[in-house]
């Protein structure tokens, strides 16, 4: 008699990102002195375009990747500076059924123009906006509410000038320095910080963060990388398995940048007014 061995074929656990940002660029049209990203001037961060076909292969590598996103978002610096971002639109269109929602952010300083307006309007009930309200700032607001609004495209307000700011106002995270947390506490604060909790990775010049800090205190040059920090989207070196492991494990443990940003103490530290410019 024969054995016949019956191999049965582990099913791959699908890899899903809850918010996935692409940052097609660092330019913006404003100079916040407690800007989050470092972009104010001295802040440590450049402000370019990263060019369009790097942003799309990025997005490409993402989607590779990921089985499913459930929000894909276009985060600057301000996105409708970057020249390209029409044609950023329609070209996530090919992954219409890999994401949940198109979310775009701005300061509505700037309105969209006809093109990028089309680009919207393809997504229909699928696009939203969230817009930061720097009261004067956002010269363009009511401009942009009365498109959104003709629409029907959805949209969020966050208030960000006056009295009754959102989240009454922003922290001060723009002197990063070592905070020299033992690695028992710095594991704790990491898990509990708002940005693991939302778990909005970042995409920027062909590499994953977990965070924004973590992209942009790592562009600042404050220290090295620790092993999986990150990963390298344009590493071909690096298997695809190898890197879902990564993602698969991305807000277990502390990152290099967790011992510097003060974001995990978000909830106790002093608020500031927004968007006070240089």
């Amino acid at each position: 008699m024969s054995n016949n061995k019956t191999i049965l074929a582990i099913e791959e656990k699908p890899l899903i990102a809850r918010r996935l940002a692409v940052v097609p660029t660092t330019n913006c049209t404003l100079n916040c002195r407690l800007c989050g990203d470092f972009l104010f001037t001295g802040g440590g961060v450049e402000r370019r375009d990263i060019p369009f076909e790097d942003v799309c292969r990025d997005i490409d590598a993402c989607f590779d990747l990921f089985d499913h996103v459930e929000w894909l978002q276009f985060v600057g610096g301000e996105v409708y500076i970057y020249s390209d971002f029409a044609k950023l639109i329609r070209y996530v269109e090919k992954y219409n059924n890999r994401f949940n929602k198109l979310v775009i952010e701005t300061n509505a300083t700037i309105a969209p123009n006809a093109d990028e307006q089309a680009a919207m309007l393809a997504y229909g009930e699928k696009l939203f906006v969230f817009i930061s309200n720097y009261g004067d700032n956002s010269y363009e607001r009511e401009m942009f509410i009365k498109f959104l609004s003709e629409n029907n495209i959805g949209y969020s307000l966050k208030k960000y000038h006056g009295k009754d700011q959102y989240y009454n106002g922003w922290i001060d995270n723009t002197i990063p320095r070592d905070l020299k947390e033992p690695g028992d506490v710095l594991e704790v604060n990491s898990k509990n910080c708002p940005q693991n909790r939302i778990k909005n990775m970042h995409v920027y010049d062909g590499k994953l963060h977990r965070c924004s800090n973590s992209c942009f205190m790592l562009e600042m040059g404050l220290f090295l990388p620790k092993e999986r920090d990150f990963v390298n989207l344009r590493d071909n070196l690096i298997s695809r398995e190898e890197k879902r492991e990564i993602l698969n494990e991305f807000y277990d443990y502390a990152r290099q940048s967790c011992r510097y940003c003060k974001q995990k103490y978000m909830a106790v530290l002093p608020r500031f007014p927004a968007a006070e410019q240089m």
